[in-house]
C-alpha cells in the first residue's frame, strides 16, 4: 500500500505538470466512459434493476410482463392479461401466495381538477393508475405520508373514492404540502380524498411508466368509463374483457415452480367451472389455459420489448467507442514515453526493475482514467436526460429512475480500471524494453535506434485497429439510417397529408346514453363538415395509428374456423365515404353509405389482403362472409379497398373488413376516432374542431387533437432513436479515429524532420513530400478499412431483425461508411503532409 500511495503521489504530480497531456485524454476518456454510463444506466433501469420494493425477489408476475392494453376473448393459451373477475376467483382460491395484487395494464391519462378553498380548479392532466386493494401491502410499500388504501376497497364495487399520490406529483402540484391528506381530487364527475403520499422512488409496478395517482380498481367506470362494466362477470365466459396485469408474494418457503403447480391447478378449478354450459369441443378450447410464474422482482414492464435489442446493440457499439477512445490515448502515453525515455533510463539506472517501472506507468494511467471516468459519470446523467427527452412525446411520457446505484457505479468503476489497463499496457511495456545504454549515452547509434522508435510501430497497429473499429460503427449507423430513410418513406395506404384525428367517448356519467349517442355522433359529423378549412370528416371504431385492434376469426361458409392466425382478420367500425375522406384508395365496389345502416346482412368493404387470402382470384363483390365473436354474424362485400397500415409502418399487410359505424337500432359504441381533412393552418383548424366538438358536446373533456403526420412520426419513434444514437456514436467514433491518425502522423513527421530536411535539401518537391506522408496514411487508411469490412458479418447476424427493407450487407450504406471514413481520414493525415512539406529545410537540418 505504500508503494501503491507513493506511485499514486508521483502519477499525479505528473499528470498536473503535463496539463494539455492530461485535459486531452481525460475529455477523450470522459466521452468514451460517459457514453457507456450513460448507456448502461437506461439498460440498468430497463432491464436490470429491481422495484424499490421490500423482497422484491419475492415477487411473480401470473401475466406477460410485456403485454399492456384491453383484449377480448376466453383466455386460452398461455395466459398474458386477465379479466377482473379471474383475478378474484384466483385470489379466493389462493393457496400459494401471501397475497396478489391487480394493476390495470395500462396507466389512464387524465384530466385532475384540484380543490382549494372549496373550489376545484386548476385541471391538468395525469398518469392515473386503478390497482385493488392489496397492491401496496403486497408490494410491501409504506406510505411517506398518510395510509394507503387496503383489501376493503374490493369489497364493494364504486364506493370507495379514496387516493393514493407519488411522490413527484405531490412534489410538482402541491409543492410537498405536508396538509394534503385534508384535500380532495375530482377525475371526471367524481370527488376522490387523497389519503396518502408513496415514498420517493417509486413510480409504480411497470418499468418505463410513471404513475402519478393509484384509485381501486373497484372505481374503474368513475375513473375509466368504456362501453361494459369491466368488473362484472360477463355471461359468456368466451367473451372476457382482459385488461389486467396479475402479481403475487410466495409464502416463505414455497418455491416459484411449486407456487407455478398450486396456482394451475386452481385456475383449472375455476375454468371448470365456468366451462360447463359449453360444447365439448369448445370446452376443451376452453380449458387449454396455463399460467406461467416469471420473475416478478423487476417488475411489468413497457419498453423491453421495444427498447431492450436496440438498447444492448447501442451497449455494444458504444463498446467499440470507448476501445478507440483507449487507442487514441495509449497513442498520447506512447509519444510521451518517448519523450520520457532519459527519465525511465535514469529510473532504470537507479535500481527500479520491469516489474515496477511497468507498475508506476500502470498507476498513472489507470488515474487517469478514474478522472476520465469521473467525468464521464457527470456526462452520461446530462446524456441520460437527453435520451429520455427523445424517446418521450407528448402522449406518452417515458419514466426512468436513472440516478446511479450501486451498479452503475461499480460499472463506471469496472470500466474506468479496465481502460486504464487496457492503454496503459502498451506504453508500459515498450518502456519497459528501453535501452538503457543507448538513452544515457544519447550517441549515434542510439539516436538512429531512437528515431526508429520514435515512429511508433505499435501506434500504428492502433490506429488502423481505430479505423476498423470506426469503420464497423459507421456502418452500424448508415444502416439505421437507411433503414429509417425506407421506413419513414412507406406509403400507410391513405393520404396523411392535411389530415386531423381525435378520440372522443360519450358517456353516461356524462349524460350521454343509449340512441342520443348515435344522434350526437351524426350531428358532430355534419357539425365539423361545416367548420371553415374542413373539407370532409368521418369517424372509425378504432381510429389509425392509435394502438387500437381488435380480431376476428373468419369463415367463408358460416363455421366456427379453428382459432388460429390463418383464419383472423382485424374488424373496425366506419361512418359512410369514410375511405374518400382519409384518401384511401377504393378498387372495386363502392364505400360504405347511409344506407347501409338499414342492411341486412350487413354490408362490409374488405382490403385487398382480406380478398386474396379468403376469396382467391374470384370477384370479392357480392360474396357472403362470416366474422365470429360469440357467434357468427354474415357480411356481405359491396367494395374493396387498398392495403392500408393499421398501426405501425411495420406491419405487414394484414385482412381487414369494414363494417359500418351505424346501425338503425342505434346500437353502436360510444367512442371512436374521428378523423378530418383539412386545408389550411392545422393550428386554426383545431381550434374550430375543439368550438365545435364543446358547441355539440358541452360535458365532454377539452379534446387531444393530432395531426397525421404526428402519429406517423410517433410511431417511428423507436427507429428515430437508435438511428440518431448510432449516427451520434458513428460521428464520435470518426472524430476520435480521425484525431489518433492525425496525432501519429503528425509525431511521425516530427520524428522525421532531419530527414525531411535533408529530402528537400537534395531537391525533394514539396509534392514529393506530401505523397511521402499520405503514402503512409492511406496505406493506414487501408488496412483499417480491410480489417472493418469483415463486421458486416457480425452485424447481418445481430441487428438484421431491427432493420426495415434492406440486409445488413446493403451495399449502399457500407460503400458510404467506407467513403466517408477514407476521406476524413485522409483528410486528417493531410495536415501533416502539408506542414511537413512547408518545412524550412535550413531549420529542420537544425532541429535536434
Amino acid at each position: 500500500m505504500q508503494v501503491l500511495w507513493q506511485d499514486l503521489r508521483l502519477g499525479w504530480r505528473w499528470l498536473m505538470n503535463n496539463p494539455g497531456f492530461t485535459a486531452v485524454a481525460v475529455l477523450t476518456l470522459a466521452l468514451g466512459i460517459g457514453a457507456n454510463t450513460a448507456m448502461f444506466t437506461v439498460l440498468n433501469a430497463v432491464l436490470l434493476r429491481a422495484l424499490p420494493v421490500e423482497n422484491a425477489q419475492r415477487l411473480v408476475l401470473l401475466s406477460d410482463p410485456e403485454s399492456h392494453g384491453i383484449g377480448g376473448g376466453d383466455g386460452s393459451g398461455t395466459r398474458s392479461l386477465y379479466a377482473y373477475t379471474e383475478f378474484e376467483d384466483l385470489r379466493d382460491l389462493n393457496q400459494v401466495f401471501s397475497g396478489i395484487f391487480a394493476a390495470d395494464s395500462n396507466l389512464r391519462k387524465l384530466d385532475v381538477a384540484i380543490e382549494t378553498a372549496g373550489q376545484f380548479s386548476g385541471s391538468e392532466s395525469a398518469q392515473v393508475s386503478m390497482v385493488s386493494g392489496d397492491y401496496f401491502r403486497v408490494l410491501g410499500i409504506r406510505p411517506l405520508l398518510g395510509r394507503t388504501f387496503a383489501a376493503d376497497v374490493d369489497r364493494v364495487p364504486h364506493a370507495n373514492p379514496v387516493a393514493v399520490i407519488s411522490h413527484g406529483y405531490w412534489t410538482q402540484r402541491f409543492a410537498r404540502d405536508r396538509s394534503i391528506l385534508d384535500r380532495k381530487i375530482r377525475i371526471r364527475q367524481t370527488v376522490f380524498d387523497i389519503i396518502g403520499v408513496a415514498p420517493e422512488g417509486f413510480l409504480g409496478e411497470t418499468v418505463g411508466l410513471s404513475a402519478d395517482i393509484w384509485v381501486p380498481l373497484t372505481m374503474q367506470t368513475e375513473v375509466f368509463p368504456a362501453w361494459t362494466d369491466f368488473l362484472v362477470r360477463p355471461k359468456d365466459p368466451l367473451q372476457k374483457i382482459l385488461w389486467l396485469q396479475l402479481a403475487a408474494r410466495l409464502k416463505p418457503g414455497v418455491t416459484r415452480e411449486q407456487a407455478q403447480s398450486g396456482v394451475n391447478l386452481a385456475a383449472q378449478q375455476i375454468r371448470q367451472a365456468d366451462a360447463s354450459a359449453l360444447t365439448p369441443e369448445r370446452r376443451r378450447e376452453y380449458l387449454d389455459s396455463k399460467i406461467v410464474l416469471s420473475d416478478g422482482s423487476h417488475g411489468a414492464n413497457a419498453l423491453s420489448d421495444t427498447f431492450g435489442p436496440p438498447l444492448e446493440i447501442l451497449m455494444a457499439v458504444v463498446g467499440l467507442v470507448l476501445l478507440i477512445a483507449c487507442a487514441n490515448v495509449a497513442n498520447l502515453m506512447l509519444a510521451r514515453g518517448t519523450a520520457r525515455q532519459r527519465e525511465i533510463a535514469v529510473r532504470v539506472a537507479l535500481g527500479a526493475g520491469r516489474r515496477r517501472l511497468i507498475q508506476q506507468l500502470l498507476t498513472e494511467s489507470v488515474l487517469l482514467a478514474l478522472i476520465g471516468g469521473t467525468l464521464g459519470l457527470l456526462l452520461a446523467q446530462w446524456l441520460d436526460q437527453l435520451l429520455i427527452r427523445l424517446v418521450s412525446t407528448d402522449s406518452a411520457r417515458v419514466a426512468l429512475d436513472l440516478h446511479p446505484d450501486v451498479r452503475i457505479l461499480a460499472f463506471t468503476l469496472a470500466i474506468s480500471v479496465l481502460t486504464g489497463l487496457l492503454f496503459g499496457l502498451a506504453p508500459g511495456l515498450r518502456a519497459a524494453r528501453t535501452d538503457l545504454n543507448s538513452v544515457l549515452r544519447g550517441s549515434a547509434s542510439g539516436t538512429t535506434r531512437a528515431g526508429r522508435q520514435g515512429r511508433l510501430p505499435a501506434a500504428r497497429v492502433l490506429v488502423a485497429g481505430q479505423i476498423a473499429i470506426s469503420l464497423s460503427v459507421l456502418i452500424v449507423a448508415g444502416l439505421f439510417v437507411h433503414s429509417l430513410q425506407k421506413l419513414a418513406g412507406q406509403n400507410p395506404g391513405f393520404d396523411h397529408d392535411h389530415l386531423l384525428q381525435f378520440d372522443l367517448m360519450f358517456l353516461e356519467a356524462d349524460g350521454y346514453r343509449g340512441p342520443a349517442i348515435h344522434q350526437l355522433h351524426e350531428q358532430l359529423l355534419e357539425r365539423l363538415e361545416r367548420v371553415p378549412g374542413v373539407r370532409g370528416a368521418t369517424l372509425a371504431f378504432m381510429g389509425l395509428f392509435t394502438g387500437n385492434d381488435f380480431g376476428h376469426q373468419i369463415s367463408v361458409d358460416g363455421s366456427r374456423p379453428k382459432p388460429s392466425p390463418e383464419y383472423s382478420a382485424r374488424g373496425d367500425l366506419v361512418s359512410p365515404n369514410h375511405f374518400a375522406v382519409i384518401g384511401q384508395p377504393l378498387l372495386m365496389g363502392r364505400d360504405i353509405t347511409a344506407a347501409d345502416a338499414n342492411s341486412v346482412p350487413r354490408s362490409a368493404v374488405i382490403n385487398e389482403t382480406f380478398a386474396h387470402k379468403f376469396l382467391g382470384k374470384a370477384n370479392p363483390v357480392g360474396k357472403t362472409v362470416w366474422h365470429h365473436r360469440d357467434h357468427p354474424e354474415p357480411f356481405v362485400v359491396v367494395g374493396v379497398v387498398a392495403d392500408a397500415k393499421h398501426n405501425s409502418l411495420r406491419e405487414p399487410a394484414t385482412p381487414q373488413f369494414y363494417l359500418p359505424f351505424f346501425e338503425a337500432s342505434g346500437d353502436e359504441p360510444s367512442s371512436a376516432s374521428f378523423e378530418i381533412r383539412y386545408s389550411g393552418n392545422p393550428s386554426t383548424v383545431a381550434a374550430a374542431v375543439r368550438a365545435a366538438v364543446k358547441e355539440v358536446a358541452p360535458s365532454v373533456p377539452p379534446v387531444e387533437i393530432h395531426t397525421m403526420n404526428e402519429l406517423l412520426g410517433q410511431s417511428l419513434i423507436t427507429e428515430r432513436v437508435i438511428t440518431q444514437l448510432s449516427t451520434a456514436f458513428g460521428l464520435l467514433a470518426l472524430l476520435l479515429a480521425s484525431i489518433g491518425l492525425y496525432g501519429v502522423m503528425a509525431y511521425n513527421v516530427a520524428s522525421r524532420i532531419n530527414e525531411i530536411g535533408i529530402r528537400i535539401s537534395l531537391g525533394a518537391r514539396p509534392r514529393d513530400i506530401q505523397r511521402l506522408v499520405l503514402r503512409e496514411t492511406i496505406l493506414l487508411v487501408g488496412v483499417g478499412v480491410a480489417l472493418g469490412l469483415p463486421s458486416v458479418l457480425v452485424a447481418k447476424r445481430v441487428i438484421s431483425s431491427l432493420l426495415y427493407g434492406l440486409t445488413a450487407l446493403d451495399p449502399a450504406a457500407i460503400s458510404l461508411a467506407a467513403l466517408v471514413l477514407s476521406v476524413v481520414a485522409v483528410l486528417a493525415g493531410y495536415l501533416p503532409a502539408r506542414w511537413a512539406s512547408r518545412m524550412d529545410p535550413l531549420v529542420a537540418l537544425r532541429h535536434e
